[in-house]
C-alpha cells in the first residue's frame, strides 16, 4: 500500500462527498449484510428509520466519522471497496485525538490541509481554505463544511500518515460555467456530447440525458433526491437534488447542471 500522506486524505475525503454515513464502517461497500451487521452490533443507533434509508444505499462506499480517516488509512485508493483492517489503528475519534502526537486547542491549528479536527466524540479533516469534510451523521453523509462556528475545539495531525510542510490545496471552482480550454481532453469532448449545446442543463430541458442523471441521483442519492425527480424531464424535484449534491461537494448550489458537476458526479460512478 501506498505512503499514506496529508494530500492524501484530502483527496479521499473529497471523494467520499455525498456518501452515507453507516455507524461503525470505514469505506466498505454498503450491502445488507453490513447493514445487518453493524445493526446487530450497535441496535440503538441503527433505528427503524435509518435501518429502511440505508437500504436505499447500497453499493457505495460508507464511513463515519472516524472511519473517513481509517478508510484512506485502509484503502489502496479512493475507489476500494474492500478496505484493509489494522487493529493498531482502530481508534474512536476520542481516541485518535489522544494518538496524535502533535494537537493543541484550535486557536494553535495550523493551516495546513489534512489535519485533523475534533470535537468530544467527533472528527473532521481540514481541507485547508477553512472548511472542513466530515462524516457528520446518518442524515446528512459525508459534507462539506465551514470550519469556524462548527463547534470543533481541538486539532491534531493524524499519527499513521506523513505530512509536507506546504500542502498544496487544488483552489475549488465554484462556476458551472467555466470556459473550456482551446485543446479540449477526451473527457472534455465525451462531455460535450453529454451536455446541451450551450454547455448545461436548466429548467425545462428534456432529454434522455437527463433521465440518467434522475435514475443516478435517485439510486445514489436517495436522501436528497424523491422519487419525483425521475423521468426525462429537468424539472424542479431534479433541480433540487442537484442544488443539494452541488453544495455537499463544494459547487456552487446554482442547479444548473454542467462539466463541474458532470465530473463530480462521475466521482460517485455516474457513467455516461
Amino acid at each position: 500500500m501506498a505512503t499514506k500522506t496529508n494530500i492524501g486524505l484530502v483527496a479521499y475525503a473529497k471523494a467520499q462527498l455525498g456518501r452515507p454515513y453507516w455507524y461503525g464502517c470505514f469505506g466498505q461497500k454498503g450491502t445488507s449484510a453490513l447493514l445487518t451487521s453493524k445493526a446487530r452490533q450497535y441496535p440503538a443507533l441503527y433505528t427503524a428509520g435509518r435501518v429502511a434509508n440505508a437500504r436505499k444505499q447500497y453499493g457505495v462506499k460508507v464511513h463515519d466519522c472516524v472511519g473517513l480517516i481509517k478508510g484512506y488509512l485502509w484503502s489502496d485508493n479512493a475507489e476500494d471497496l474492500t478496505p484493509t483492517y489494522n487493529a493498531a489503528q482502530d481508534k474512536s475519534a476520542n481516541g485518535m485525538y489522544n494518538a496524535c502526537k502533535e494537537r493543541g486547542t484550535l486557536a494553535t491549528m495550523p493551516d495546513l490541509a489534512g489535519v485533523l479536527v475534533f470535537m468530544n466524540g467527533h472528527v473532521g479533516v481540514y481541507i485547508g481554505g477553512g472548511y472542513v469534510i466530515e462524516a457528520r451523521g446518518f442524515s446528512s453523509g459525508v459534507v462539506k463544511t465551514k470550519l469556524a462556528g462548527r463547534g470543533w475545539t481541538k486539532w491534531g495531525k493524524c499519527p499513521y500518515i506523513t505530512y509536507t510542510a506546504k500542502a498544496t490545496v487544488e483552489k475549488e471552482t465554484t462556476s458551472s460555467t467555466k470556459k473550456p480550454t482551446a485543446n479540449k481532453t477526451t473527457a472534455s469532448k465525451k462531455a460535450d456530447k453529454f451536455l446541451p449545446e450551450r454547455g448545461y442543463f436548466k429548467k425545462g430541458d428534456v432529454s434522455a440525458n437527463v433521465g440518467k442523471i434522475a435514475t443516478f441521483m435517485r439510486k445514489t442519492f436517495p436522501s436528497y433526491t424523491s422519487e419525483k425527480a425521475l423521468g426525462n424531464t429537468y424539472g424542479d424535484n431534479l433541480i433540487k437534488a442537484v442544488k443539494e449534491f452541488q453544495k455537499r461537494t463544494g459547487l456552487e448550489a446554482d442547479g444548473y447542471f454542467g462539466k463541474l458537476t458532470l465530473a463530480a458526479l462521475e466521482k460517485h460512478g455516474f457513467e455516461y
